[in-house]
């Protein structure tokens, strides 16, 4: 089964979480995702002075929501949407595989690979579940 977005994350060993592909600058240590392949988004730096960086799929909750209504092509409501920080000073928006009612603000959240199908079409689509479900192999 394929990555619905390989480029923004991998498969990581044993395939039950996904790991996040992200990029580092050599010049400044700036960290970006998605994957930056034109350079430094911080200081400029050119694309030769950028590398991929592998970051483990874990993540801070900090907000959360569930939309009921459809607003964009592929969420099917309700979806829970929320911002998470996936690195150290890192935010970004990501689709949770859980209701809110087993959320919590500053949950540690992971990344998993979902089946999904799209125009009939299966795929891998990134979610994030509770850390705490996969530890206790929920």
């Amino acid at each position: 089964m394929e990555l619905e977005k390989p480029d923004l994350c991998a498969l990581a060993p044993g395939g039950k979480t996904l790991r996040l592909r992200a990029s580092r600058c050599a010049d400044c240590g700036g960290l970006s995702f998605p994957p930056a392949p034109y350079g430094c988004p911080a200081c400029g730096a050119a694309p030769d002075r950028v590398a991929e960086e592998l970051l483990s799929g874990r993540a801070r909750l900090l907000e959360f929501i569930t939309i009921h209504t459809r607003i964009a092509p592929g969420l099917r409501p309700p979806v829970v949407v929320g911002e998470a920080e996936i690195a150290p000073g890192l935010i970004e928006e990501i689709e949770l595989g859980a209701p809110e009612d087993r959320l919590a603000r500053d949950m540690e959240v992971q990344a998993v690979p979902v089946l999904i199908e799209r125009d009939d079409v299966e795929s891998l689509a990134i979610r994030f579940v509770p850390a705490a479900d996969l530890e206790a192999g929920a």
